[in-house]
């Protein structure tokens, strides 16, 4: 779980990088869904998915497997 966690924290980050190197490539960081997430009179937590962040995930279930 945490390898997916962090794979897509890294993957969005990248994805924000790339595409301000490469301003053609900002469709990768494009939102493919609203903020999902919940709220509660102390804390709030929301998560939006990017294609970046998606590729992010996926290279941490594979790290995960080959660890």
């Amino acid at each position: 779980m945490a390898f997916m966690i962090i794979g897509g924290i890294l993957g969005s980050a990248l994805g924000t990088l790339i595409a301000k190197i490469f301003p053609s490539l900002s469709v990768i960081k494009a939102n493919l869904t609203g903020p999902l997430g919940f709220t509660l009179d102390i804390i709030s937590f929301h998560i939006r998915l990017s294609l970046s962040a998606i590729f992010g995930i996926i290279a941490g279930i594979i790290v995960f497997k080959r660890v």
